[in-house]
């Protein structure tokens, strides 16, 4: 991920996730906790700089729908580690 979360080339939800589909479980929280991060700051401190394009506001949202979409990555990702386990 690039600083500014939302990927300047501002992906759908699903283009993003799909970057990150062979990916294994552990190599996913590292980005989960990025996109998270970046979340808790908006919130905390605005958007400052609004001249931006995308705007603040506009990165927040897509970085909270690609958070979304990349949480069910991982759940999936993790009930096919708990499955192999139990082979």
């Amino acid at each position: 991920m690039t600083e500014g979360g939302a990927h300047m080339s501002m992906l759908s939800p699903n283009a993003f996730v799909d970057e990150y589909r062979d990916m294994p479980y552990e190599e996913l929280l590292p980005i989960r906790d990025e996109l998270i991060e970046e979340i808790r700051n908006f919130e905390k401190h605005g958007g400052g700089d609004t001249g931006i394009c995308p705007s603040p506001d506009v990165i927040y949202q897509v970085n909270l729908e690609y958070l979304g979409k990349l949480c069910e990555l991982i759940a999936d990702k993790y009930r096919d580690k708990l499955w192999d386990q139990e082979e």
